[in-house]
């Protein structure tokens, strides 16, 4: 047999024995690779939704010479029909498209179901330009997509599996949308990905001519060079293109392009918006976790081979060369990080699903959330590779000269000095880790407390909402719909428990319509424009600060009347609101517009959540809605109904439907939800960045304590001997007690003084996420200071007992 057999046969031996040691005593085993899972656990589940997000390919061929170009809207842009030719006909531009930046709910009838589903307005180019190849069929022709051309329609992968269970004679079936039949004409993959789900695409056939600077559009151009999303000369093509397009342009436009930057934005980067930076914080605070981890466990190795020390001494005194008196701590590490692994990716999976049905849209740009194919790989790889160094610190610690002191010296004196030493600077290490990582989780704590704490301006706590979008060929017009409007609110205010009723195009968060309107001093702005009908300020409670509100006299054929929130008058308006008039539109539109006056000023809505100030927004009674109005925001979405109801019970959508079915019997509605839903809805990316942070720090307190644990035993047990001399010379438990806590104590507060002054030198990279508060917050620190010092004051307790308990006679012993 050679040499190398039986030197394996010896490395597995040695290997088997120290395994057989682990599972007969595995509560090393358990507290080893939990800590070690812990880690691998919150960098595989974060590494998933930020590869989800940031890195995984998009499903369009060479995208990345796709980039969306327009307006800068910081984390997007927007863009307008107007500007569609001159982005096709400018230098470098393969081909471009264009798309609404809304999604627009109609009325599906297909066969006998009547839905309410999503659709996404686009034009010809825009599938062509993103390289789409159809699951079925084709995409709709230039011929289908002009004013009167042959109605047709693109279903979305989900919506012909649910609908058509995936057959193939979907193709030339007709869908009939708001009275209007249309041929399916294809089939969009499965792949396909839109920061916006919808059901349906439809040709988007502009009406508005060259000179629509409606910029309510996503324009995604295909350049001739990859990168073309991130090169300036492409911006400067936009700065040109539109300084061009002025000339065209009606003179009230100008000072509108003017005020905007334009640019083209990489596609990747359209997708997730202003997600990607929060993805990067939480990948480093995962890493911080996993490097948390990593000490606890190489602090842990170092306890398990203090408790070895003499056996290890004993064995090297007999001939036992270093690497086989490695073999045990090598084994154990090699059974520590396959548990480990195969633990952290089973917690990442459950992490995985929690998430998933929190994750906002632009964090998953390709529709799903799992763990990645090379998920398994990685965290194994991880696993072993920690808990091998990890190992290795034990190796290093059984290293014969250092063993063969200790042996001489009495053999039960527990670490070395110097391995002592290096304990102790893990363990700063550690407390310095963990101080920054919960530092930045109490900031987003304590900013999250502060949002929630922002009034929104509106109580929806007993509302119930929903939406439904009138059947034009049944409402064909403004007082048709209006006249639907006061059927379905006399009906609903018949159902039993319901106090107030309202309609309004947009709810009071969550979306958003703006429109020009033009001052009595023929000064233009473009306010948020907000048609209410029935008692709208009431329902969501909504405070009248001046004059009125509407009531039964601003019906169709009374004087234009209009209603102002506290901001617009603060920003567009001097002297007394009350009485002062305005037109909708801008320039020579706006003198085609009956002018309104303000007849009452109520109470700022923060419509786009609390950490963004409230918008101006002009109310006006829909009953008064000029018909040119109605024509135009038609198709931007649907109306809301709002119900003030008390207790509100199981069968409450049931009522509604049958109370809408009684007084519009064609006519869908979409799903009844809770106000309360809506909100929290549009605080997801909040609610989501919270739960992260709750999750990292709950993880980072648990391995600390673990780490403190581990090093404070690991300390005691290598000053057995000093504490026994210490009890025999009369020093009371309580003095070895406070020995101890003391020598503990200055470890978490250096560590601590380490960490907290990285967190503030790293502040300036988590300002834009914090709200309502300092980066340098005195009460987030407090927080850290006094969790970290409570985690170590329980970490202490045991190993302070044990010192308290030294027996003198085994000190003397000993010598």
């Amino acid at each position: 047999m050679s040499a190398v057999a039986v030197n394996m046969a010896a490395i597995l031996a040695e290997w088997r024995q120290a395994w057989r040691a682990l599972l007969r005593r595995p509560g090393y085993l358990a507290i080893a690779s939990l800590t070690l899972a812990l880690g691998i656990a919150a960098v595989v589940a974060v590494f998933s939704l930020f590869y989800q997000g940031l890195l995984r390919p998009l499903p369009f061929p060479d995208a990345g010479r796709l980039a969306a170009v327009g307006m800068d809207y910081g984390d997007t842009v927007v863009s307008a029909p107007a500007m569609l030719d001159s982005v096709r006909a400018m230098p470098g531009t393969a081909s471009a498209g264009i798309a609404s930046a809304y999604l627009r709910n109609v009325n599906i009838v297909r066969g006998d179901a009547l839905l309410v589903g999503p659709v996404l307005a686009a034009d010809h180019g825009f599938l062509a330009t993103l390289g789409v190849k159809m699951a079925l069929g084709r995409n709709f022709s230039a011929e289908e997509d002009r004013v009167g051309g042959a109605d047709a329609v693109v279903l979305s992968h989900d919506f012909w599996m649910r609908r058509f269970g995936g057959r193939s004679d979907a193709l030339g079936a007709s869908i009939v949308m708001d009275g209007r039949p249309a041929s399916v004409v294809g089939v969009l993959p499965e792949s396909f990905a839109w920061p916006q789900a919808f059901d349906l695409l439809v040709p988007i056939r502009l009406q508005s001519g060259p000179q629509d600077m409606d910029a309510n559009h996503y324009v995604i151009a295909r350049f001739d060079d990859a990168g073309a999303g991130r090169d300036a000369r492409i911006d400067a093509r936009m700065h040109a293109l539109v300084e061009a397009r002025r000339a065209t342009l009606p003179a009230d436009n100008y000072d509108y392009l003017a005020r905007n930057r334009y640019k083209a934005m990489p596609l990747r980067d359209f997708y997730t918006g202003g997600s990607g930076s929060a993805l990067w914080l939480f990948f480093a605070a995962a890493l911080c976790v996993l490097a948390v981890a990593a000490i606890n466990l190489a602090n842990l190795v170092m306890q398990r081979s203090a408790l070895r020390s003499h056996d290890s001494a004993v064995r090297a005194a007999l001939g036992a060369p270093a690497l086989r008196l490695a073999m045990p701590a090598l084994g154990e590490g090699l059974l520590i990080g396959a548990v480990g692994a195969a633990a952290g990716l089973a917690l990442a999976w459950a992490c995985l699903r929690l998430l998933k049905r929190m994750a906002p849209a632009q964090w998953l740009p390709n529709g799903d959330i799992a763990l990645i194919d090379a998920s398994w790989a990685f965290a194994l790889a991880v696993g072993l590779l920690l808990a091998l160094l990890a190992s290795a610190v034990g190796a290093w610690r059984a290293r014969v000269g250092s063993l063969t002191g200790e042996l001489v010296g009495g053999g039960r004196s527990g670490l070395s000095r110097g391995a002592g030493r290096l304990a102790r600077a893990m363990v700063v290490a550690q407390v310095a880790l963990a101080a920054l990582l919960l530092v930045v989780s109490s900031l987003f704590m304590r900013s999250l407390y502060e949002l929630n704490a922002v009034p929104l301006g509106f109580d929806g706590a007993s509302v119930q909402v929903f939406a439904l979008s009138p059947v034009e060929p049944l409402y064909p017009d403004a007082a048709a719909v209006a006249a639907q409007s006061r059927a379905i609110m006399q009906r609903l205010r018949a159902v039993p428990g319901v106090e107030r009723v309202a309609m309004s195009t947009n709810l009071p968060i969550g979306s958003q319509l703006n429109m020009p309107a033009t001052l009595a001093d023929g000064s233009a702005v473009q306010p948020q424009f907000r048609p209410v009908d029935g008692e709208f300020f009431a329902t969501f409670a909504i405070a009248s600060v001046r004059g009125r509100v509407f009531d039964a006299r601003d019906d169709a054929g009374a004087e234009p009347v209009c209603v102002v929130s506290r901001s617009f008058v603060d920003k567009h308006l001097r002297g007394d609101p009350i009485g002062q008039t305005l037109r909708m539109g801008r320039g020579a539109d706006s003198e085609t517009l009956p002018a309104m006056r303000i007849v009452g000023v109520v109470g700022d809505v923060r419509q786009f959540g609390p950490d963004q100030p409230a918008p101006p927004i002009l109310y006006l009674p829909f009953r008064q809605l000029p018909p040119k109005l109605w024509t135009k925001i038609r198709g931007y979405g649907p109306l809301n109904y709002a119900i003030g109801a008390r207790g509100a019970g199981a069968d409450f959508e049931v009522r509604v439907r049958r109370a809408v079915a009684e007084a519009a019997p064609q006519q869908p509605i979409g799903e009844v939800r809770r106000m309360r839903a809506v909100v929290e809805a549009g605080l997801q990316r909040s609610a989501m960045q919270l739960l992260l942070v709750g999750l990292f720090s709950a993880m980072t307190l648990l391995l600390a304590g673990i780490g403190l644990y581990a090093v404070l035993s690991i300390a005691v047990a290598s000053r057995r001997h000093e504490y026994g001399v210490r009890a025999a010379m009369g020093a009371s438990p309580a003095r070895l007690v406070r020995l101890v806590l003391r020598d503990s104590g200055a470890q978490v507060a250096l560590g601590l003084a380490l960490g907290i002054g990285a967190a503030l030198a790293a502040s300036r990279l988590i300002r834009r996420f914090v709200f309502g508060i300092s980066t340098a917050d005195p009460l987030a620190i407090a927080l850290v200071i006094g969790a970290l010092a409570a985690a170590a004051a329980l970490a202490t307790v045991w190993p302070a007992l044990r010192a308290a308990r030294s027996d003198p006679m085994q000190a003397f012993r000993a010598q």
